[in-house]
C-alpha cells in the first residue's frame, strides 16, 4: 500500500563535512565541537550486516524511556533482517577502545537518498557522551563522502512537504527540537527557498520525490 510521508531532510551533496559544519548554527557547531572532544577514544564504522547485534540494540531500546516513556518497535528485526536481504540496509556501529560495541544505527538506502532509524545504544552509560550526537554527526559525514547520496532523511511523520514542515517547524518544535540542530542555519531562516520533497512510501521502497 502507497503512502506519502513528510521527509526532514540534510543535504549531504557538500563539497566537504567542514563545509556542513560551518554552516550550522551556533548551537550545532558547539555541540559537534563538544562531541569531537569527548569521544576522540571512539570508532565509528560501517559494518556487514549482524542481525543478532540488531535485535540486542532494538531490544535494548524498547526497555528504556524515549521522552519520558517506554515505546515499542513497528516492526521486530526480522523486518530489518528482511530489508537487509533485499540490499536496502546499511549498519553502522560506534566501538570504544576494547572493541566493546557501544551503539548502532541501521538506516535505509534508496537510490540517492538515506532513510534513517533512531541510533540505538544504553542510555544509562552513554548519555553523557552526546553519543546520539556523535553518531548522527557521523552518519553525516560518512555520506558527505559518498558522491551517489544527496539527501539523509531523519523522518518527519505526516507534517505536509519538507518545505511545509520547515516553514511550520515551531509547532513541531517540541518532538523533533533535536533534529533541527542538524539543518543548516541558511535553510532554517530562508524555508520558502525550499523544494515541496514528499516521500512515497510502498514497502519496502520509499522514493524522495517533488510534490
Amino acid at each position: 500500500m502507497q503512502n506519502i510521508e513528510t521527509p526532514f531532510l540534510v543535504n549531504v551533496s557538500v563539497t566537504s563535512f567542514k563545509e556542513y559544519i560551518s554552516s550550522l548554527a551556533t548551537t550545532g557547531k558547539k555541540n559537534y565541537r563538544y562531541v569531537e572532544k569527548n569521544n576522540e577514544d571512539l570508532t565509528y564504522s560501517i559494518i556487514n550486516y549482524d542481525e543478532n547485534l540488531v535485535s540486542f540494540f532494538m531490544k535494548l531500546w524498547e526497555e528504556q524511556l524515549i521522552r519520558g516513556e517506554k515505546k515499542k518497535w513497528g516492526f521486530p528485526p526480522s523486518y530489518v533482517t528482511y530489508l537487509n536481504n533485499l540490499g536496502l540496509i546499511e549498519l553502522f556501529v560506534t566501538y570504544d577502545k576494547e572493541l566493546n560495541v557501544i551503539a548502532l544505527h541501521f538506516v535505509e538506502k534508496h537510490d540517492d537518498y538515506i532513510y534513517c532509524h533512531p541510533p540505538l545504544y544504553d542510555k544509562n552509560t552513554s548519555n553523557k557522551r552526546y553519543i546520539a550526537k556523535y553518531m548522527w554527526f557521523n552518519l553525516i559525514k560518512y555520506y558527505i563522502e559518498q558522491p551517489k547520496i544527496n539527501w539523509i532523511d531523519f523522518g518527519a511523520g505526516n507534517r505536509g512537504t519538507w518545505k511545509e514542515l520547515l516553514i511550520n517547524r515551531e509547532e513541531y518544535m517540541e518532538k523533533m527540537a533535536y533534529k533541527w540542530l542538524y539543518v543548516p542555519k541558511y535553510v532554517k531562516q530562508n524555508p520558502t527557498e525550499e523544494l515541496d520533497y514528499i516521500v512515497i512510501k510502498n514497502p519496502p521502497q520509499r522514493k524522495l520525490i517533488l510534490k
